[in-house]
């Protein structure tokens, strides 16, 4: 299953790329669905990327995500999800930063996930829930690099974490 998710984002291509490919590790400090991120020092770089990957504490488990692909140059990159599953065998996610003018940029999402027989059987559901997830995401994004800080929706899921502490 693969398809694409796209977002205007009211800032330099150079300001997205920063936060989102440069940053990469950091994807905590913005994205609802992700309580916690941090380097994973055990993935090897890629192509001059500064970090190997990330972990990703969600509300599924801790993630490991590392880069297949990294190209500064291009503001683009790719990572492939290290999770177990009965629904999938694999999931790769490209992205890529794309100037539209010198103050607006266009981000574009590509998931990949090979599925297995079950997640085959479930596929439109995966693809509603996975394509939410893409555009939340994608959300989080424009809302921190336009406002230089977290979305309401991240916040009060931080405010929701600390209340469960």
């Amino acid at each position: 299953m693969k398809f694409s998710k796209q977002i205007k984002i009211n800032a330099p291509a150079e300001k997205v790329w920063n936060i989102l490919g440069r940053d990469f590790e950091n994807v905590g400090k913005w994205a609802t669905l992700v309580g916690h991120s941090e380097i994973n020092t055990e993935a090897a770089v890629v192509n001059g990327s500064h970090v190997g990957g990330r972990l990703c504490s969600t509300s599924i488990g801790k993630i490991s995500e590392e880069f297949t692909e990294y190209d500064d140059q291009n503001m683009s990159f790719s990572f492939k999800g290290i999770i177990t599953s009965k629904l999938f065998t694999k999931v790769i996610s490209s992205n890529k930063v794309t100037a539209i003018d010198e103050n607006t940029s266009k981000v574009t999402a590509t998931p990949q996930i090979d599925l297995t027989f079950l997640g085959t059987l479930m596929s439109p559901l995966i693809k509603l829930q996975l394509g939410k997830s893409v555009d939340e995401g994608l959300e989080d994004l424009k809302y921190y690099v336009e406002n230089g800080k977290p979305s309401p929706a991240k916040l009060s899921a931080i405010q929701k974490t600390a209340n469960k502490s």
